[in-house]
C-alpha cells in the first residue's frame, strides 16, 4: 500500500484486484442454501440476522458466524471425501 497525499492507493497485480476480498457466490443455486444456514447459526449464537440492515452488529458478531459457517462446511466436505473418495478422484 502506498500513501499518496491524504489517498491510499493499492497496488495491483495484472489481471488480479488486490486490496479488495469478494463475496460473491460462484454456484448461485447455492445462495439460499447459505443464507439458511448463516441465519441457523446467528440464532445459535442468540444474533439476529433476520433483518435487511446489519450495521448495528459488531464485526466480532458477523466474524463469529462467519467462521463457524467455514469450519461446518469444511467438515462437511471432509465426511464427503470419506465416505465417498471416489468422487473426487480424476
Amino acid at each position: 500500500m502506498v500513501a499518496k497525499n491524504t489517498e491510499i492507493t493499492y497496488k495491483t497485480i495484472t489481471g488480479k484486484r488486490t486490496g479488495r476480498r469478494s463475496t460473491r457466490i460462484l454456484i448461485p443455486e447455492a445462495e439460499g442454501a447459505m443464507d439458511n444456514l448463516k441465519k441457523s447459526i446467528a440464532s445459535e449464537f442468540g444474533i439476529d440476522f433476520t433483518e435487511d440492515y446489519k450495521g448495528n452488529l459488531s464485526a466480532k458478531q458477523c466474524g463469529k458466524v462467519g467462521g463457524e459457517m467455514v469450519r461446518r462446511i469444511i467438515e462437511q466436505m471432509k465426511h464427503e471425501i470419506t465416505h465417498s473418495p471416489d468422487r473426487f478422484r480424476q
